[in-house]
């Protein structure tokens, strides 16, 4: 489960995540690299208004997309 406090490059390996938060209107990704930050500092900065319903939405597309 992918909370505020995951780091950024944890969630760097899973398929498609880049493309769900550029949906979001988020790029996990600098100019240099992965952002090196967990996920809340990200939403911060990016001004997300609900980073939590963000959250909450990555974490439905994990469980949609990547069922076990």
């Amino acid at each position: 489960m992918v909370t505020l406090d995951t780091k950024v490059e944890e969630i760097m390996s899973v398929p498609g995540i880049v493309g769900f938060c550029l949906k979001k209107g988020v790029s996990p990704i600098t100019c240099s690299d992965v952002f090196p930050g967990t996920l809340g500092k990200l939403l911060q900065i990016k001004n997300v208004r609900d980073p939590q319903k963000f959250v909450d939405d990555l974490n439905e597309y994990l469980q949609e997309n990547f069922k076990r």
